[in-house]
Formats: C-alpha cells, sequence, structure tokens
C-alpha cells in the first residue's frame, strides 16, 4: 500500500504553509523517513516561466520555503534547481531573474538555502527505461543525494494535468525537453517517457501545492482557483492519483497515470493507493474546468476512434492558432518548436500546419497567451458527426 496525506490550507502564509507541508509529511512518516541529516538536497519547483504567485503558474513560495525549513531543521543542505521552458534561454542570468520573479530568491536568503545557477547537464544512461534510454538532466540532479520535487497542481493540454511526475521533466536540460515533445507527440508515449524519467531519478519525496490550482487552459494560460490542500507521499504516481480525484479527474484517464499502471508501478485498479488526512470528501471539487484539448463531454469514443487512424487524429486534433492582437513576437514559441515549423514574420508567430505534429509545446510555451487550441475544419466536422451520432442513440 501506498500512503498519500491530503491536508487541508485555506491560504498560503509562511506559517500556514509550515504547518499544512509539516503535517502533511508527518502523515506519512516524517520528514526523517526520506532524508538524513547532513544529505545534499535538491528541491524541484514548477518554474514553468517566471510569474508571480499569483498566477497559479509556478509553485508558491510560501510552500518552498516551507518544505526547505524542514529540510534545513533537519539538518539538511538544501540546493532549490528547475530548469524552465517556455522557450527561454537557460542561461544563469535568466535563472537568478526566475528565482526573484517567483519569490524564490527571498526563500533562499531567508533561510540560507543554495539556488542553482549551473547549467551544465549530462547524458545520464537509462538501462532500466521501458522506452528511453538515456535522459540530459540538469548537472545539479546527478550530484545530490536526495531529490524532492515541489508541484503546482494544474492541467495540461498533452497530459491532460501536471503535478508530480510531469514536475520531474524540468530535470531535463533546458531546450532538450522540447525534443521529446517532437520524437513523442502522442501523450500515452510522452506519459511512458515521463515515468521512465521519474523511475530514473527516483524522488525520495513528493509535495503538491494545491491551494491554488490552475484550470482551463494550462500549465501557463489558464485561470487561478482555489483547492485549500497540500498533498504528499514518496510516489510520483500515487500522489497523482488522488490529484486527480481532488479536481474530479478520473485517474485512469491521466496518461502518466495509466503508465505508471502499466508500468506496475500501482496496481490496475488502483485499490494500493491510500490517503491519510483530511479525506477527499471535504475539499475535492466537482466543477474543475479541465483543458480544452481533454474538456469536450462525450468526446471519449471519438479519442479511442481516432488515435487509430493517424490522418483522421491529426484532423481531429486541436490545432494551435496563433492570436495576432496578443502576439508580442517575442519567438519563445519559434525557439521551443521540436519540428521548426513555426517562424516570425513581421512580427508575428506563423505555423505551417502541414508539418505540425500537434505537440502543443508552442502552447505551453507561450507566455503572452497568443496561442490558443481549437479544431480545424476536419475536426470540427468529425465533432458535428460525433454529437449528432450521440444524440440518435440518445432518442432510441
Amino acid at each position: 500500500m501506498t500512503d498519500v496525506s491530503l491536508v487541508r490550507c485555506e491560504e498560503y502564509g509562511r506559517e500556514n504553509a509550515y504547518g499544512a507541508v509539516t503535517r502533511a509529511i508527518d502523515l506519512i512518516g516524517g520528514v526523517g523517513r526520506f532524508v538524513r541529516p547532513g544529505e545534499r538536497v535538491l528541491v524541484k519547483p514548477n518554474i514553468l516561466h517566471p510569474s508571480s504567485p499569483d498566477k497559479a503558474v509556478c509553485t508558491h513560495p510560501d510552500i518552498i520555503h516551507a518544505v526547505c525549513r524542514l529540510l534545513r531543521e533537519h539538518g539538511c543542505e538544501v540546493l532549490i534547481a528547475d530548469s524552465p521552458g517556455a522557450g527561454s534561454v537557460y542561461g544563469p542570468s535568466q535563472m537568478e531573474k526566475a528565482y526573484e520573479t517567483t519569490g524564490y530568491g527571498q526563500v533562499a536568503r531567508d533561510l540560507g538555502v543554495e539556488l542553482n545557477v549551473d547549467v551544465s547537464s549530462l547524458m545520464v544512461q537509462n538501462p532500466g527505461g521501458m522506452l528511453i534510454k538515456m535522459f540530459p538532466l540538469i548537472k545539479p540532479a546527478t550530484q545530490v543525494d536526495a531529490i524532492v520535487i515541489v508541484s503546482k497542481l494544474k492541467t495540461h493540454s498533452l497530459t491532460y494535468m501536471t503535478a508530480g511526475t510531469k514536475n520531474a521533466f524540468g530535470l531535463v536540460a533546458g531546450m532538450e525537453k522540447a525534443t521529446f515533445h517532437g520524437r513523442l507527440p502522442d501523450p500515452d508515449d510522452f506519459a511512458r517517457m515521463l515515468v521512465d524519467l521519474n523511475e530514473l531519478v527516483r524522488p525520495r519525496l513528493e509535495i503538491i501545492d494545491a491551494v491554488l490550482a490552475m484550470e482551463g487552459g494550462g500549465p501557463y494560460s489558464g485561470s487561478p482557483r482555489k483547492i485549500g490542500a497540500v498533498l504528499a507521499s514518496d510516489s510520483y504516481a500515487a500522489i497523482d492519483v488522488v490529484a486527480a480525484k481532488l479536481i474530479g479527474i478520473e485517474p485512469m484517464d491521466v496518461p502518466t497515470i495509466r503508465a505508471a499502471v502499466e508500468r506496475g508501478v500501482l496496481k490496475s485498479g488502483l485499490e494500493d493507493v491510500v490517503v491519510k488526512g483530511d479525506g477527499l470528501e471535504g475539499l475535492a471539487v466537482k466543477d474543475f474546468k479541465g483543458p480544452p484539448t481533454y474538456d469536450e463531454g462525450g468526446m471519449k469514443g471519438l479519442n479511442v476512434l481516432v488515435k487509430k487512424a493517424t490522418a483522421l487524429a491529426k484532423a481531429y486534433a486541436l490545432r494551435p492558432e496563433i492570436i495576432k492582437r496578443n502576439c508580442t513576437g517575442c519567438g519563445r514559441c519559434e525557439r521551443s518548436c521540436p519540428m521548426n515549423v513555426i517562424k516570425m514574420r513581421k512580427g508575428v508567430a506563423r505555423i505551417m500546419y502541414r508539418r505540425c505534429i500537434r505537440c502543443y509545446t508552442c502552447h505551453e510555451m507561450c507566455t503572452s497567451a497568443a496561442i490558443e487550441l481549437k479544431r480545424g475544419l476536419g475536426g470540427r466536422m468529425a465533432v458535428m458527426i460525433f454529437e449528432r451520432r450521440n444524440r440518435v442513440e440518445g432518442a432510441r
């Protein structure tokens, strides 16, 4: 059985966060179960793109402060590190700015912990991987005794939701992440890669900041949504199961959870996941808005059908469309596109759809809400046919 603690935390504030994080970890054995005094521990937040805490894009600094404080009090040496996406250059000065914008710089100064600015990477062999046998990891991840993942609960256009399993992807160096999107456009294959990565780095402890989550067009362009909870576990897969239930998602609809079950990390019925603490009954949200790629009502049957036919699947899939009035010409989408199908023309991004693989990297990386996911004509026709079929069957 795998324990996942779920603790109510109605609002941020350092003492509130410290109390909730401490209780969540105590419920699953206490901090001493996961790390030893003297160990060097990498605390990995979610820094998709440097954003202020109220945007719900990054892990809130009060949660990071609580985790780092607990580790420091236990006698650990702490390093905060991540490799953000959003098409930004992964350089020392960019990381310094990111830490200040997210509030982690102040956390580090107050607690005396280190902020990583080493942007070098190493190719790490993964002989046990089912899909990926080598990962380009940020160097600090290879030099610490333990890794603690501190995620932000959000929706995600490709993986439905992002929490523990997906957050580990930030340990892949810089723009190397875009190459994985290009190689693995299918959500299930991408999820298998993420499970391979988590099995390689083996985080000792998982924490999820669900005090303020993100619904809708996550992981960047969605809307903040108060949940009021903190989760903890030693299992990246089990904690995601409870996180999914917390926001009303059927766990087996999440590609990363399916991949974990396929790998044998979790039992197929998920009966090995045990919730401790305040329970789902009083905290679960029933009307949490999913990403547009998944939140389409009765479209699951069609999703299964079109996955079997590549051409039809591409026509049906939501495609990224540029909102010209919002495009700032920053070029993040162009730099991050693994297929090089986005070009800047007169300061506005243009997409060559013939070669677009619908990996949604551009949507994830855009920080100006200038990319919207919509269906093309073929996709809209498929939806109309499927909805008509549902109406006919429902009338019988």
